[in-house]
């Protein structure tokens, strides 16, 4: 299990991968956390950074990872739910340090924006985010609902792992089409107010671009 966790870890694949009872939280560890995406350059020019604001998100983004990187080491001994909940814990308070950090050099509009794009790189799991819970206002039988749908795709995907271990091209095509019908299963449960307050916490589609991973 270890191993696996470990692989899963350098594919970034855990947030997606683990338990949905245990992947609140918007991705602190990988891709998608508030910090890493204000250290992306695609994503400082989707916020229209300045010179001076791309500095200081560079700077606040290395100083999180930092921090991101001994919170992996603290739960690195921990096992199963018990690892996924300390690191649902600590990436909750990195992005809610990031943001209150970021508020300092950043406008509101672009704090906005810097939380679209991270629910839009969380997918499905951001239905667990209290915040997002609570804005959208999610009916206890919904939640019931969201969670049996990510149970569900939990399974698949650590099937899709399981099946495709030599082949990660195939792996994450198969992850993209499963996370876009997951997301897809959700958004009908919701009413129309509903989506309509999705639609605004999404904001427009956005693309980022990660650099590629050194192997």
């Amino acid at each position: 299990m270890k191993t696996m966790i470990r692989t899963l870890m350098g594919l970034g694949l855990v947030a997606i991968i683990a338990a949905p009872a245990a992947a609140q939280g918007r991705g602190g560890f990988g891709r998608g956390g508030m910090a890493q995406l204000l250290g992306n350059e695609s994503v400082q020019k989707e916020l229209k950074l300045d010179d001076q604001q791309v500095e200081k998100a560079k700077e606040l983004a290395e100083k999180m990872g930092e921090k991101a990187r001994e919170a992996r080491q603290a739960v690195q001994d921990l096992q199963g739910e018990e690892r996924m909940k300390k690191m649902q814990e600590v990436t909750a308070e990195i992005n809610a340090e990031t943001v209150k950090a970021a508020g300092e050099f950043l406008k509101p509009e672009q704090i906005t924006r810097l939380k679209q794009i991270s629910y839009q790189q969380s997918g499905a799991r951001v239905f667990n985010d209290p915040e997002v819970a609570r804005k959208l206002n999610l009916t206890a039988e919904q939640k019931t609902a969201i969670q049996e749908i990510e149970q569900e795709a939990g399974e698949e995907r650590r099937s899709i792992f399981q099946d495709n271990q030599g082949d990660r091209e195939a792996m994450m095509k198969k992850m993209g089409e499963l996370n876009k019908q997951t997301l897809a299963k959700i958004e009908a449960k919701l009413n129309d107010e509903q989506k309509k307050t999705w639609s605004g916490l999404i904001g427009s589609h956005f693309d980022v671009v990660y650099p590629p991973r050194n192997n």
